[in-house]
């Protein structure tokens, strides 16, 4: 999908397909933690986490960034 958002000049999509990762996430009593996405980077690098794991997920805060990706410090 980011590839083809990149092709097609589209990269405003791709907060739209990837921030949803996060609430499927968080149905299944997990936890992402993502702190670079291909959509734009080379590398989406994450990690998943039981959302009970309170020391971890203070380590890496959530954040929106300028783009509007829903992101991890």
């Amino acid at each position: 999908m980011a590839d083809f958002a990149r092709e097609h000049n589209l990269p405003e999509v791709m907060p739209a397909m990837c921030n949803p990762d996060y609430t499927a996430m968080e149905l299944i009593h997990a936890r992402l933690i993502r702190k670079t996405i291909c959509a734009n980077g080379c590398v989406c690098d994450y990690t998943i986490c039981g959302d009970k794991d309170e020391e971890y997920l203070k380590q890496h805060e959530e954040y929106i960034d300028d783009e509007g990706y829903r992101r991890n410090k």
